[in-house]
C-alpha cells in the first residue's frame, strides 16, 4: 500500500535509511519556514551588508575541527561558509577535510547578539577505509563585538555516518553535538 504523502515519497526514494533521512529533510524544511521572514524584505528598506572573515574551533562527538570562515551579513541574517581541517591522528592517512554552511538570525540586545542558528556540514576521514559524515543541527549563537566579533555557538542534530567494509556499504545515524568558539573581523 502506497502512503499518499510527502513522507511516502521520501520513504520510497530512500528505503534503506528512510526514516532518519526523512527527519533530516523535515528539520531543514521547518527551519526554512521559521526563518523565511528574513528572505522577504521590503522594497524600500535600505539593507546593511557586511562581510566577515574569521577562524573557528569546533568540538563535536567525532573529532575537533579548525575552520576558516567567510560570513555575509544582511538585516540580522547571517550566512557563512566554513572550510576546515582536523589534526592528523596516528592511523589517519591525511588531514580530515570539512565543509559547513550555516544560517543564523541574530537580534542585538545591549551590544550582544543572540539568536537561532541552523548548520549543515560534511566531513571525511581515511582510516584504511573512507568514512563520510553528514551533519545537520539547530542551536543558538551568542556574539559580542562589532569590528572584531567573538562568538560562541552550540548546536545539536542528527548525523549520518557511512563507510565501506568488506565491499559492503554501512550507514548509521546518531545524534551529534557541535560546540564552536570563533573570532571574526568585519571587512567594510
Amino acid at each position: 500500500m502506497k502512503i499518499p504523502s510527502l513522507a511516502g515519497f521520501f520513504l520510497c526514494l530512500f528505503s534503506e535509511f528512510s526514516a532518519p533521512l526523512y527527519v533530516i529533510h523535515r528539520l531543514i524544511f521547518c527551519c526554512f519556514i521559521v526563518f523565511q521572514h528574513g528572505f522577504c524584505l521590503a522594497q524600500n528598506h535600505v539593507a546593511s551588508r557586511v562581510w566577515r572573515i574569521g577562524l573557528t574551533q569546533e568540538v563535536q562527538k567525532f573529532t575537533p575541527f579548525t575552520r576558516a570562515r567567510l560570513q555575509f551579513e544582511r538585516n540580522k541574517n547571517f550566512f557563512a561558509v566554513n572550510l576546515g581541517l582536523s589534526s592528523q591522528k596516528a592511523s589517519q592517512q591525511i588531514f580530515a577535510p570539512s565543509l559547513a554552511i550555516d544560517y543564523a538570525h541574530l537580534w542585538k540586545i545591549h551590544g550582544i547578539s543572540l539568536g537561532p542558528v541552523m548548520d549543515v556540514s560534511m566531513d571525511s576521514y581515511v582510516f584504511g577505509t573512507r568514512f563520510l559524515y553528514l551533519h545537520s543541527s539547530l542551536g543558538y549563537r551568542l556574539a559580542v563585538g562589532e569590528k572584531w566579533q567573538f562568538f560562541q555557538e552550540s548546536t545539536l542534530g542528527p548525523t549520518m555516518e557511512s563507510f565501506s567494509n568488506l565491499n559492503q556499504k554501512n550507514q548509521q545515524f546518531t545524534w551529534n553535538y557541535h560546540l564552536k568558539l570563533g573570532l571574526q573581523y568585519a571587512l567594510r
